[in-house]
């Protein structure tokens, strides 16, 4: 999946970035539920919100309309540097812990979910092409 990525309209590519942003949410909500948390819109911003920053600032700022659907090396880039720095926003914004649990969790659901929509997103565009 190295192959030259599509290009891919500002529509589609704000589309797929507003779908990143809401697998991020439903990342924050599968994780509160799981420790029977309050579903309230703050809790659950309190716990997206240092993931959904590094990640939409990041993927805004990588020639987005070429490499949306770029599985290697952009989309492991954007994963790996919101496992990384969620927690160490979530420390500096809400003074909130990150133990090592959580963020090998974080690190497996995040990549399920935000490599998973690009190895679909990929296989889709492929599929359009070729038909």
């Amino acid at each position: 999946m190295t192959s030259e990525p599509h290009r891919a309209t500002k529509s589609t590519v704000v589309g797929l970035l507003a779908i990143d942003a809401v697998l991020i949410v439903i990342f924050a909500m599968i994780g509160i539920s799981s420790h029977d948390g309050n579903l309230d819109p703050t809790s659950i911003a309190r716990v997206a919100i240092p993931f959904l920053i590094p990640y939409l600032i990041l993927a805004a700022g990588i020639k987005p309309t070429r490499l949306i659907h770029n599985i290697f090396p952009m989309g492991v880039i954007l994963w790996l540097s919101t496992v990384i720095l969620g927690p160490i926003l979530r420390a500096a914004l809400f003074n909130d812990t990150s133990a090592l649990a959580f963020i090998l969790v974080t690190a497996g659901v995040l990549a399920l979910l935000l490599i998973g929509r690009r190895i679909i997103s990929t296989l889709v565009t492929r599929r359009k092409q070729t038909t």
